[in-house]
C-alpha cells in the first residue's frame, strides 16, 4: 500500500496557532474511534497515535503560545492518546511567572479551566531546541541532548500529529525558544527521511512546502502576504479577566481547538472543520493546500475522539468575534503597554515597565532602520523589491542553502532576529533570488548594525 503523509494543522510560515481544553478526572480509557467506527482503508491496520506539540516562543508576553500547546495536550488526552505518545516542547516560563495572576495555572479562554495541569514536561528550558525537535520526530534518541528522552518511536501503521505554536516567519517553520530556527527545508528533510523509513502511515503537520508526491493536505491560518491574529486579548470582546495583560490564544487555533472540543470527531471531517474555522477566523484568509481529497478523513484519525461522558467546558461559539484584531507581532507590545498602565504611579515597578516598553519600541525602530539601510546598500534604487512577493506559483526562494546562509550571516553581524525582526525574512529570500552573496550581505550588515549587541 502506498504510504501517505496527510497534513492538516497549520504552520507559521506567515501564520501562527495555539490550543486548550479540560480533562475530567476519573474517566476511564476512551475506545479508539477507528475500532468503533471503522477507518479509511479496509486493508489498514490500527496503529498508535503519536503527537508532538511545540511552543516556539518564551516570555510572559507570549502567554498564548504555551496556552495553545497546553490546550492541544488536553484535546489529545481527551481523545484517548496516552502520555507516552504525546511529546511536548515548551519553555515552561508562563505558569509560574511572577506576572501570572493565577500562579501555576494557564487558561486559553476567559475564565476557562486550567489547561496546564498534567501537561508532560518533556523538553523545557534550554533543551527546547531544533536539534531535539528533529531527533524526536526521527525517533533518534542518540541525537537528543537532555529532556525526557521521549521520541516518536512509530511504526508503519501509526499516525503522527505535529502542532507548532509561535509567531513564524517566511522561510522558517518557526523559531525555537533556544538556538537555531526550524528552517523549512531542514524540517522537510527530516520528514522525508521518516517517510522513507516506513515509520508511519499518515501524518498531520503544517508546512506548505512539503513535496507534492507524498499526498499532503495542509491548511494555514493566513496566506503568505498576511499576518494572523491573537485572540482573547485585553480590550477585545470577549476579553480576558482584567488582571491579565496578555492575549490568551490565537484566533485560528482557538477556532479549531474549540470546535474539536465541542463536536464529535468521529463524524466531523477535516474539510468540515476547515469550513468552520475559515468562517470564524477574521482578519486573515485561512488557506487550504495539497491533496484536498484527504480532507475527507475524520478528525478522530489523528487527534482521537471526543468523549460523550460530560459537557465540555470549552464550548464552541461561532458567533463570537474579536472587536480589535491584534497582530501576532504586536501582542507583546500590547502586553507592555498594559503592564505600564497597571503599575502604581511613581513606583519602581512603573519605571521598570516604562523601560521595557521603551526598549521594545527602540528595538523595533532599530530593526526597521537596519533593513532600510541594507536595502539602500544592496538594492539601491530598487530597494522596494527587497520585500516584494514573487508571482503566484513561484517558490519563495530558489536556493534554500543560500537563504539559511544569509540569515546566519546577518545574525552574526546584527544579533539574533527578534520576533519583530523575523517580519523581514522575505528580504533574505529575495536577496538570494537576485544573486546577492554572503560577502555582500556581511558588508552591508556590518555597516547597518553599529550596535552588534542589539538583537534585531
Amino acid at each position: 500500500m502506498k504510504l501517505k503523509i496527510r497534513n492538516w494543522v497549520a504552520l507559521l510560515c506567515s501564520m501562527w496557532m495555539s490550543f486548550a481544553v479540560s480533562v475530567l478526572e476519573g474517566v476511564g480509557p476512551i475506545p479508539d474511534p477507528l475500532e468503533v467506527f471503522g477507518h479509511d482503508d479496509k486493508n489498514d491496520v490500527i496503529g498508535t497515535k503519536w503527537a508532538i506539540l511545540v511552543a516556539g516562543s518564551y516570555g510572559y508576553g507570549n502567554y498564548r503560545h504555551q496556552a495553545d500547546i497546553c490546550h492541544a495536550y488536553q484535546v489529545l488526552k481527551n481523545g484517548g492518546l496516552k502520555d507516552e505518545n504525546i511529546i511536548v516542547f515548551m519553555y515552561d516560563d508562563i505558569a509560574h511567572n511572577p506576572l501570572n495572576p493565577n500562579r501555576g495555572i494557564i487558561i486559553n479562554k476567559p475564565n476557562g479551566t486550567d489547561v496546564y495541569k498534567g501537561v508532560p514536561k518533556d523538553y523545557t528550558g534550554d533543551v527546547t531546541t531544533a536539534q531535539n525537535f528533529y531527533a524526536v520526530i526521527s525517533g533518534n534518541r542518540s541525537a537528543l541532548s537532555g529532556g525526557s528522552g521521549k521520541v516518536v518511536d512509530s511504526g508503519p501503521n501509526d499516525t503522527i500529529f505535529i502542532f507548532y505554536a509561535d509567531h513564524g516567519s517566511v522561510g522558517t517553520i518557526s523559531a525555537m525558544p533556544v538556538g537555531d530556527n526550524v528552517f523549512a527545508p531542514d524540517f522537510v528533510a527530516v520528514l522525508k527521511k521518516k517517510h522513507a523509513a516506513n515509520s508511519y502511515r499518515k501524518m498531520v503537520s503544517f508546512p506548505r512546502i512539503l513535496p507534492n508526491d507524498i499526498d499532503i493536505y495542509v491548511t494555514t491560518a493566513s496566506n503568505s502576504q498576511q499576518s494572523s491574529y491573537a485572540f482573547y486579548c485585553p480590550g477585545g470582546n470577549p476579553s480576558p479577566p482584567p488582571e491579565y495583560t496578555v492575549c490568551l490564544g490565537d484566533l485560528y487555533s482557538i477556532s479549531w481547538l474549540e470546535d474539536s472540543d465541542q463536536n464529535d470527531r468521529t463524524k466531523e471531517t477535516l474539510q468540515q472543520q476547515y469550513e468552520i474555522v475559515r468562517q470564524r477566523t477574521t482578519g486573515s484568509a485561512v488557506m487550504q493546500y495539497g491533496d484536498t481529497n484527504l480532507a475527507n478523513d475524520f478528525l478522530a484519525t489523528y487527534i482521537g475522539a471526543t468523549p460523550n461522558l460530560y459537557e465540555n467546558t470549552y464550548s464552541f461559539e461561532p458567533s463570537t468575534t474579536q472587536t480589535t484584531l491584534i497582530s501576532q507581532r504586536d501582542a507583546n507590545l500590547l502586553h507592555l503597554h498594559l503592564e505600564l498602565e497597571k503599575a502604581p504611579k511613581g513606583s519602581e515597578e512603573k519605571l521598570k515597565a516604562q523601560r521595557k516598553l521603551d526598549d521594545e519600541i527602540a528595538q523595533r525602530e532599530h530593526v526597521d532602520n537596519v533593513f532600510n539601510l541594507i536595502g539602500d546598500f544592496l538594492f539601491r534604487e530598487k530597494k522596494n523589491s527587497m520585500m516584494l512577493h514573487r508571482p503566484s506559483g513561484q517558490p519563495l526562494v530558489d536556493d534554500w542553502d543560500c537563504f539559511r546562509i544569509l540569515v546566519k550571516t546577518y545574525e552574526s553581524q546584527c544579533g539574533t532576529l527578534s520576533t519583530y525582526g523575523r517580519k523581514y525574512t522575505r528580504a533574505f529570500a529575495n536577496m538570494c533570488n537576485v544573486g546577492i552573496s554572503k560577502e555582500q550581505l556581511k558588508v552591508a550588515s556590518l555597516q547597518a548594525c553599529l550596535n552588534k549587541n542589539h538583537a534585531s
